[in-house]
């Protein structure tokens, strides 16, 4: 158990947020078979066959694209963004069950929230609000269809009547919205020398640093790629 970091390691934070900072908003050429070898290995950890891979340059076109596939009677079979939470959730578990929980929160806050502030809260949210506008518009009738496909319900097993007995997510990985979790995973693996599973860290790496967003589905991923 990790209860506590030195001075020099603690030195080590601001470095590891300039380095994922500097991930979240580089532009480089992306290797299309690298990303199918990575989309691959998650669709082999989560037990499901290679699927049809699909890259697009934006997201407006990864959702145009999305209902272009679903009117040609493609079956995209299930979302699986949910099962690309619960992979990385136990690389989560396995780091942070190495260090204090005072430690760990500790690390959050140093990683998460300025990360999170810019990534998600300033670029993603406002970006997704503008692009939800404009394709509801475009779309008309058919926008309806469109979050029918993005917008996943699930039932839950409330313990009281307060409690809500549905949940609603997005079929959209991000790496925007994981920049921050990569980052404490990476201080933890390379300076803490926590213990984890090397393939899902090294395949969790190239999602962030390659893919902006996954629309990932049991039998097709189309993935918003950075482009120069």
């Amino acid at each position: 158990m990790i209860n506590s970091i030195s001075q020099e390691q603690e030195k080590l934070i601001l470095e590891y947020r300039q380095k994922w900072f500097k991930i979240g908003l580089q532009i480089e050429q992306t290797d299309y078979h690298k990303i199918k070898k990575e989309i691959n290995t998650i669709h082999a950890l989560l037990g499901f066959k290679e699927p049809e891979v699909v890259l697009v340059n934006s997201p407006y076109q990864a959702l145009k694209t999305l209902m272009e596939l679903d009117g040609a009677s493609k079956i995209i079979g299930q979302p699986l963004e949910k099962l690309f939470d619960r992979k990385i959730s136990l690389l989560k578990s396995e780091i942070k069950n190495q260090l204090n929980e005072e430690l760990w929160f500790s690390l959050k806050i140093n990683f998460l929230s300025e990360l999170t502030d810019l990534f998600l809260d300033r670029l993603e949210i406002p970006f997704w609000n503008l692009l939800e506008e404009k394709l509801e518009v475009e779309l008309g009738n058919k926008w309806d269809k469109l979050s029918s496909l993005l917008w996943i319900e699930k039932q839950l097993q409330p313990q009281n009547e307060w409690e809500p007995s549905v949940e609603f997510y997005c079929n959209i990985f991000s790496s925007w919205a994981s920049i921050g979790e990569a980052c404490i995973y990476d201080f933890c693996i390379s300076v803490l020398k926590c213990e984890h599973n090397p393939e899902k860290w090294k395949t969790f790496q190239n999602l962030i640093s390659y893919c902006g967003w996954i629309l990932p589905y049991e039998n097709i991923c189309i993935i918003y790629i950075f482009s120069p």
